[in-house]
């Protein structure tokens, strides 16, 4: 197994033994410190994902985001072509499951929305470093996503402080976050990298 794949298989196995009330408590230290953010403040609209498993809870966050009056943006995963396709969501409870679990958008009850609109990227993944490099679920679809954005758009992470190393294994095409969020800090990914 090569030492990406261990460690991503060692961090998701920790991530899913977090009891529920644990996670809760998490993830609202980490929403508080994601909307104390300028980024975040000044973002009108915001590329969400959807999460599922064992990740960081973020329906809560995208029902206060949308609540705030901003534009929650969330991705459909096009496994054809290996891309992401955008949707705005005015309605959460319209989410249905992705054939990889994941709740998605349907094209049906929401609009396309361009990726040039984009003001503020969360990105997921299972395993992050200080310098903002991470280990996603394997598929390239968000590193091939932000290759094709501006790259002042702020793309933010948000993590269990148990999914951060201190360095991983990045490789060229691997692009990293400018912050990650956690439960006890806000790591400046981009300070890191000098």
């Amino acid at each position: 197994m090569s030492p990406k794949r261990a460690l991503r298989q060692s961090i998701r196995e920790k991530r899913d033994l977090l009891d529920e009330q644990e996670r809760q408590r998490c993830a609202l230290s980490i929403k508080d410190r994601l909307f104390s953010l300028p980024e975040f403040k000044n973002a009108k609209s915001i590329l969400f994902f959807a999460s599922f498993g064992s990740e960081v809870p973020t329906f809560q966050m995208m029902e206060e985001a949308l609540g705030m009056g901003k534009k929650v943006i969330l991705p459909i995963t096009d496994v054809e072509k290996k891309r992401l396709l955008l949707r705005k969501v005015t309605d959460l409870k319209s989410l249905k499951a992705s054939k990889y679990g994941i709740p998605e958008p349907s094209t049906e009850n929401t609009a396309h929305y361009e990726p040039g609109l984009i003001d503020l990227v969360i990105v997921p993944g299972i395993v992050f470093d200080l310098c903002g490099h991470r280990i996603g679920y394997g598929g390239g679809y968000y590193d091939r996503f932000l290759s094709m954005i501006d790259p002042s758009v702020p793309r933010i992470s948000i993590a269990f402080e148990l999914q951060i190393v201190e360095k991983i294994p990045s490789e060229d095409h691997d692009l990293p976050v400018d912050k990650v969020v956690t439960e006890k800090r806000v790591i400046d990914a981009c300070e890191a990298r000098g």
